[in-house]
């Protein structure tokens, strides 16, 4: 029985929360795609396709969890911290690579395999079947263990459902047509996903260009105040039309300086850094800050008239 090498996970849009008795609504689970081919064998693989499989020893018999040989399954691979997902603590598990810091991470991160879709029965692709018909071949596939379960898919009520999940503070909620096939590569409209998200003022405090991306403008370096120091939260470089990046380089020309602002160095390993005077503002909206003030998934919302003095680090939850 041969499975195939590789397959590319299918993606989800962006969408609003919505209703309809067309979709089931899962949680979005904050942490690391991944696919599991199992034969005799397990062997896991990456959203980009590597195999991670070392990487997650606790994950190594899943292929033992299944009813009948030769199955696809895809999933999310998360740690838990307080019954909540934590990427913070999935990290130090990503960056884990020689055999002492895995052993390490066993014990201190344990993983868990949340499986939300099943690609191949005994075998066979079933990538061609309906969503609804997937998931009922999962359920009668695969037995839950300590570190393998199913997500719970639930029908019609997406909105209240995300409501429910923004109040327990998790990433968010994606809605599947239950009629969907299983489209490997592809980002479908049949499937739809509603991060709930943060957002906050920051202080621009330059901008970063890359010879090997957009020379004009690549990324803007933020921050924000705590006392009177100003604190980097990374950079944020997504959210810009052209028009948006050509009126920032307007506004940036009388701003131009040879030193930065901030109050501690940032570290940059791509691109060069054109510094400002911390005069403008900009809303930036993000999933979450992480220990070493870099935010996730950022995105740039617009300049806002506001002192840089209001941008304060107790502000950003």
């Amino acid at each position: 029985m041969k499975l195939p090498q590789q397959i590319a996970p299918m993606l989800a849009v962006s969408a609003p929360p919505f209703d309809s008795p067309d979709y089931f609504f899962e949680v979005k689970w904050d942490g690391l795609r991944c696919l599991s081919f199992l034969a005799t064998t397990t062997r896991l693989q990456s959203r980009n396709l590597r195999n991670i499989s070392f990487q997650y020893p606790e994950l190594s018999a899943i292929h033992q969890q299944i009813r009948k040989a030769g199955a696809v399954l895809d999933g999310e691979i998360i740690v838990l911290e307080g019954g909540k997902p934590s990427f913070l603590r999935l990290q130090s598990r990503m960056h884990a690579t020689s055999g002492q810091s895995i052993k390490y991470g066993m014990t201190a991160n344990p993983v868990l395999y949340i499986v939300f879709d099943l690609l191949y029965s005994e075998g066979q692709s079933i990538i061609h079947l309906p969503l609804y018909q997937r998931r009922e071949l999962l359920n009668s596939l695969l037995i839950p263990a300590q570190h393998i379960i199913i997500s719970e898919a639930l029908p019609e009520q997406g909105r209240a459902l995300y409501s429910q999940i923004a109040a327990l503070g998790l990433e968010g909620i994606i809605g599947k047509e239950k009629n969907s096939p299983y489209l490997p590569g592809k980002r479908s409209p049949t499937w739809k996903k509603s991060r709930i998200t943060k957002s906050a003022n920051f202080v621009i405090c330059g901008y970063t260009t890359n010879p090997q991306g957009r020379e004009d403008l690549s990324a803007l370096v933020i921050g924000a105040y705590t006392d009177h120091a100003l604190l980097s939260y990374g950079l944020v470089g997504t959210g810009f039309s052209q028009a948006e990046i050509n009126h920032l380089l307007t506004l940036f020309s009388p701003s131009i300086t040879n030193s930065s602002p901030l109050t501690l160095p940032l570290k940059l390993s791509l691109g060069q850094v054109q510094w400002l005077d911390p005069r403008l503002v900009c809303e930036v909206e993000y999933l979450e800050v992480t220990n070493d003030h870099h935010l996730r998934h950022p995105l740039y919302k617009g300049l806002r008239d506001l002192a840089p003095e209001e941008c304060r680090s107790e502000k950003i939850k």
